[in-house]
C-alpha cells in the first residue's frame, strides 16, 4: 500500500493518512486494523538540512528520529526511544532491491516533529547526528508499522532547505516535487509492484 500525508500533498495512487504526527498515527493505525497491508510505502516532501542536496532529489529511508530543537539545546530530555530503524524490507535490504531495479538513490535518516524548523541554526548538529531530512509524518508511520510488524519504506523528494526561507521554498517547489514523486513511481513501476 502506498500512503501519503494528503491534503495538498495527495496522489491518486496513494492513500492519504493526515498531516503531522498525530493524524498520521491515528489514521494509519485504522488502516492497519482494517486492511492489514502486506507492506507500506510512504511518499512525501521533505526539507533538507544539507544544502548540497538539490531541490527535487529523491531519497529513501528506513530510519526516523523524533528530536525537538529544545533537546539539541539541552533544554529537554526524553525517557522514550526517539529513534526507529528498520533494517530490511521483507528480509531484503533496500539497497539490494533498489540496485536490482536501477533506482540510484541515497538512503538517509529523517527527523519528524509537529513543528517545521524555520532556522538553519541546528542544521550542522542534525547532519553531525547523521540526519539529513525533515518530514512531519515518517516517525509516526514507522512507529505504527513497527507495532503491526508491517515492512515499511519512505521515499522523499526535497522541497526546501531547512532554514528561514523554508516555507516559501516549499510553496514554490511543491507542485514540482509532487510531479517528481509521481514520475519516480511511474518510472519504477516494476520495483513498486514488487513492494506493493
Amino acid at each position: 500500500m502506498i500512503i501519503c500525508a494528503g491534503d495538498t500533498e495527495s496522489f491518486p495512487f496513494a492513500k492519504s493518512i493526515g498531516i503531522g504526527m498525530h493524524d498520521s498515527i491515528i489514521n494509519l493505525t485504522k488502516v492497519c486494523l482494517h486492511c492489514i497491508p502486506k507492506r507500506i510505502i510512504f511518499i512525501g516532501s521533505a526539507g533538507s538540512y544539507d544544502n548540497e542536496i538539490e531541490i527535487g532529489t529523491i531519497l529513501y529511508s528506513f530510519c526516523a528520529t523524533q528530536i525537538e530543537l529544545s533537546f539539541l539545546e539541552n533544554n529537554s530530555y526524553t525517557p522514550i526511544n526517539n529513534v526507529i530503524k528498520i533494517e530490511s524490507f521483507n528480509n531484503v535490504s533496500c539497497e539490494t532491491l533498489l540496485q536490482n531495479n536501477s533506482a540510484n538513490i541515497q538512503q538517509v535518516n529523517v527527523n519528524s516533529s509537529n513543528y517545521i524548523t524555520n532556522t538553519s541554526r541546528f542544521n550542522n548538529m542534525m547532519l553531525h547526528a547523521g540526519i539529513k531530512l525533515e518530514n512531519m509524518e515518517f516517525f509516526s508511520i514507522l512507529k505504527v508499522t513497527q507495532h503491526f510488524q508491517i515492512p515499511c519504506i519512505g521515499f522523499f523528494c526535497v522541497s526546501n532547505y531547512v532554514g528561514e526561507n523554508a516555507h516559501q521554498e516549499f510553496l514554490t517547489n511543491h507542485n514540482f516535487v509532487k510531479q517528481k514523486l509521481t514520475d519516480f513511481i511511474t518510472h519504477h513501476t516494476k520495483f513498486f509492484e514488487k513492494l506493493h
